[in-house]
């Protein structure tokens, strides 16, 4: 376990009591154990958020100028630490990686050992796009506090920062995880505090999110889906018309990375909060937390943290049964029932084939027979067009009733509290782009729902980037050259000619 822990604190945090207790629990249980992690080294980082003009990049910056003047010591004596990191703390701390670390590799070894990052939203939060000072009110992430525009635009899902952050790991572009590299963690809940649900805000007690960060948008086992129209023929049709194919055949899965689900944790609270509701005493509230994050210090090697990573799969597949039914009971009125279905998160950007955004498009995903219709009741959870890139959205979308699942009996007994769902084997999608006529046009394209493209874009827990080329149909007329201009006159309405090659 390395000896120096520097905490990062979420975003619109202004006080260092959001890490609870855990600072104390971990000089605590290390002393018990007779490790040397003291108090007087576990470092408070604090990075100011709610700034409108603090972005990402500024944040990154700060925090190297931090840890070069702060830990000084340290790195005279090449003494590596570790980073405990609680919501944007984990996208920050990801950021200055990249930015002064995976992305220069002339500058050696970064000094972070370990990445624990506790609901991290590495793919935003459906909550960014609320806007400042609504999202600012809210008790289950802001703290009275209003967020700076400039991180909340970074959060928002689909945002051009993030994705490039998140492209560049998941091509594996940071490197492998390895004591010569750094050991990078997730860990995070998918329990509400219904005492900070906002009646006003559905996200706020969305299930498949601790409240404000979705599961799969915190999990950093991910991948890219490169999706490519057919080049058109000299008609301007594609070859095969309307079908875009999978670039290359394949789909990039990101590194494996260490991801565990806390049970009964949701995004922040003293009650619930998988992090402000640690107590500082040995034996005290937080156990499975501390216990995990100890596991996680503890990895030195990259046998030691494929080891750890399988056992967290193993123990996630167990929180989510034994999360599968939530009974909240109501005084005089009937108790609510909720089943926690595993979800998924994915991100679609498109674009056409010079590069350009376009944001006029209607996508639908299809099920049985190549049906929107196709598709279980229920599959949909939200969708989300952001609102700056206007060629990205999001669906966030229940993955097991998608699959299939068997029968939820009700845990006080009698009839289930859900019926077993088949599920459906394909997947597929169509995407309708203007404009389709004029001078320059895109084709509507799609493929059809098959197996392949299920497994492709689907994973429970996970964020899937969908990466969507168009061909740009430039036609003739755009530009004509004529013998002479003699005896022309206004060429304002000639009509486009054929489809130019090429």
């Amino acid at each position: 376990m390395p000896e120096t822990i520097v905490f990062i604190h979420g975003w619109s945090v202004t006080h260092t009591d959001t890490y609870g207790g855990l600072p104390e629990r971990l000089t605590a249980e290390a002393a018990a154990t007779g490790q040397t992690l003291r108090l007087r080294d576990l470092w408070l980082g604090r990075y100011v958020s709610f700034r409108d003009e603090v972005r990402m990049e500024d944040l990154s910056l700060a925090m190297e100028h931090a840890v070069r003047r702060e830990l000084a010591d340290l790195l005279a004596g090449s003494e590596r630490f570790g980073v405990i990191t609680h919501s944007t703390g984990g996208p920050v701390a990801r950021d200055w990686w990249w930015r002064h670390y995976a992305s220069k590799k002339e500058v050696g070894v970064c000094p972070m050992s370990h990445l624990v990052m506790l609901a991290p939203a590495n793919f935003g939060s459906a909550l960014a796009q609320l806007g400042k000072s609504r999202v600012g009110r809210l008790k289950s992430w802001a703290g009275g506090v209003e967020p700076g525009q400039g991180v909340l635009d970074w959060l928002e899902h689909g945002s051009a920062e993030a994705w490039a952050l998140n492209e560049a790991w998941i091509r594996g572009r940071f490197g492998k995880w390895e004591a010569e590299n750094a050991f990078p963690f997730v860990l995070t809940g998918q329990t509400i505090d219904r005492k900070l649900y906002d009646h006003l805000n559905s996200y706020t007690g969305e299930l498949g999110s601790d409240g404000v960060v979705r599961v799969p948008a915190a999990n950093m086992n991910a991948r890219l889906v490169r999706l490519v129209q057919k080049a058109p023929d000299a008609q301007g049709e594609t070859r095969q018309t309307g079908e875009l194919e999978i670039a290359g055949g394949r789909v990039v899965r990101g590194p494996a990375t260490a991801f565990r689900l806390i049970s009964g944790a949701s995004h922040s609270g003293q009650g619930k909060g998988i992090l402000n509701s640690v107590a500082p005493e040995v034996g005290g509230h937080g156990a499975e937390v501390v216990d995990i994050v100890r596991r996680c210090l503890a990895v030195h090697s990259a046998t030691e943290y494929e080891s750890l990573s399988t056992a967290f799969a193993a123990e996630t597949d167990q929180v989510h049964r034994d999360e599968m039914v939530e009974i909240e009971e109501i005084p005089i009125l009937p108790d609510r029932e909720y089943v926690h279905d595993r979800t998924t998160l994915v991100i679609f950007r498109v674009h056409d084939s010079e590069g350009h955004p376009l944001t006029d498009f209607d996508l639908e995903l299809t099920g049985l027979e190549d049906n929107p219709d196709g598709l279980p009741e229920g599959f949909f959870k939200d969708r989300q067009k952001n609102h700056l890139s206007r060629h990205v959205l999001t669906y966030f979308v229940n993955h097991d009733l998608l699959v299939g699942t068997p029968e939820v009996p009700d845990p006080r007994g009698g009839n289930p509290l859900r019926q077993e769902r088949p599920g459906i084997p394909t997947l597929g999608l169509r995407l309708t782009p203007r404009p389709q006529e004029g001078f320059v046009r895109f084709l509507p394209c799609g493929i059809r729902a098959n197996e392949r493209m299920l497994r492709a874009v689907l994973a429970p827990d996970q964020t899937t980037l969908v990466d969507i080329e168009l061909r740009r149909i430039v036609h003739e007329g755009v530009f004509r050259m004529s013998p002479a201009i003699e005896g022309r006159g206004s060429f304002k309405e000639d009509p486009p000619g054929p489809a130019l090659g090429g």
